[in-house]
């Protein structure tokens, strides 16, 4: 046989086999088998699972008696592992460095809640189509903010017709839902709730000059921070309704009053934004963090390990101090008041509230990803279970989104999962504990995504 006869059998031999390859029923899928699965549907735990991966969804999970591996797939065993949906952080600010660092702690969605305009719409498109590797975004551009605004990229509006133009123009540009500021007052919120109802654009807030409950029956469907819980429950709304004429100073009363607010009052505000269907994102962890600000050993247990030094020494913490006037006593206020927003949320939650797991990174000393961890802890501490501080950051949030390809493991999801070597639903802080994240069906270890620049 001559050497062009060899070349021309070992050719059809390869392709052969190449095509009897490609014709198994498993090829191009990958089975992860062995773990037990938190699927964030509420569902109970299931017990050592098959999750088959094809082109970068969910082609099927279930018990291994029930789910049979493919002949031609990748089995990759994951035995005395955990996996739970890839996590969706429910409040943050996304910058192009904290891509890698959400994705390097889990959390493989998440809910931008303000930001400079042109930039959050860009990475949004360079994450969608691939060019750029982060989290999938559900956006709400620019915060619309009453003149004149907090922030300097926000949408300032001074009249009703301006607010109707702000969200015509963030509907033009396919935003998810639109964030409205502290400064907007009643009539502003009126024509903006209008406008978006009639153009069906879901509404968040962070509250200042108009109360929770006013705001939820005006069509407000989520609330950040709790923001105007204490507005809607104190006795002198008009007091802390002036407060917000300044940022800080609005801030800091709403922060210090908790403790002062009646509780049979609190659990009717509560028991009324239940009935009225509002969603609460309580950010605990902005607020622990807000609390503690002088404290160092708090600051010390906190994970910034994948925040870059450049980025610390912006935060300027003692600058913030300064710019937002906070002295010792008021920080002693602060912390009084974080059991009472435990409660609320507690109790929220009990009445069958929706509660959602948001970080408000990258703010100061929020670190992308790591905060997320820390919100679902102390949303245990306030009184939830680790399975319902799992779905806060998984299924419920998905479904509030109005997203059944994410936060969820079952078939025709995206295949966005997270390996644990240890089990959360017994303790909380085990959701840090990773073995391997799971993006768009490609496994990658923590390590590699939080070093991407």
């Amino acid at each position: 046989m001559t050497i062009r006869h060899l070349i021309r059998s070992s050719v059809g031999i390869s392709l052969i086999v190449t095509l009897t390859a490609a014709c198994e029923p498993g090829a191009g899928t990958t089975a992860y088998v062995g773990a037990e699965v938190f699927d964030g549907t509420g569902a109970p735990l299931l017990m050592d699972a098959v999750i088959l991966v094809k082109d970068g969804r969910i082609e099927a999970v279930g018990p291994a008696t029930s789910i049979a591996v493919p002949k031609g797939a990748v089995e990759v065993r994951i035995d005395g592992k955990w996996v739970i949906p890839g996590l969706i952080d429910g409040h943050t600010h996304i910058e192009r460095w904290t891509l890698g660092r959400f994705l390097g702690y889990g959390v493989t969605t998440v809910r931008d809640m303000g930001g400079i305009l042109d930039s959050v719409i860009a990475l949004r498109e360079a994450v969608s189509l691939g060019s750029t590797l982060g989290p999938r975004m559900f956006i709400a551009g620019a915060m619309i903010d009453a003149a004149p605004a907090t922030w300097p990229n926000a949408i300032q509006v001074g009249t009703t017709t301006e607010g109707r133009a702000a969200i015509d123009r963030l509907v033009l540009l396919d935003v998810d839902q639109a964030k409205v500021y502290t400064k907007v007052d009643r009539p502003l919120l009126e024509a903006i709730t209008d406008e978006a109802n009639v153009l069906n654009l879901p509404l968040a807030a962070h509250l200042g000059r108009v109360d929770a409950l006013t705001a939820a029956r005006l069509g407000i469907r989520f609330l950040e921070h709790m923001s105007g819980v204490v507005e809607a429950t104190a006795t002198d709304r008009g007091r802390y309704i002036a407060a917000h004429n300044d940022f800080f100073g609005g801030w800091n009363l709403q922060e210090r009053t908790w403790s002062s607010l009646d509780s049979a009052a609190l659990d009717r505000t509560a028991r009324e934004l239940v009935q009225l269907g509002v969603s609460i994102v309580p950010t605990l962890t902005f607020h622990e963090v807000w609390a503690n600000l002088t404290n160092p050993r708090f600051i010390e247990r906190l994970d910034l390990s994948a925040v870059p030094e450049t980025v610390r020494q912006d935060w300027d913490i003692p600058d913030l101090i300064w710019r937002a006037d906070l002295d010792e006593q008021q920080f002693q206020a602060f912390r009084r008041a974080r059991p009472y927003q435990d409660r609320f949320v507690r109790m929220f939650h009990r009445l069958g509230g929706s509660v959602i797991a948001g970080s408000d990174a990258p703010n100061q000393l929020l670190a992308p990803g790591a905060s997320l961890h820390d919100e679902m802890a102390l949303l245990v501490r306030a009184g939830l279970l680790p399975r319902d501080a799992l779905l806060a950051a998984t299924g419920t949030t998905a479904r509030l989104l109005g997203a059944d390809s994410i936060g969820v493991l079952r078939a025709g999801a995206l295949a966005d999962f997270v390996i644990l070597n240890a089990n959360p639903l017994e303790d909380i802080r085990n959701s840090r504990n990773i073995d391997r994240v799971v993006y768009r069906g490609v496994a990658y270890t923590p390590a590699e995504l939080r070093e991407r620049p």
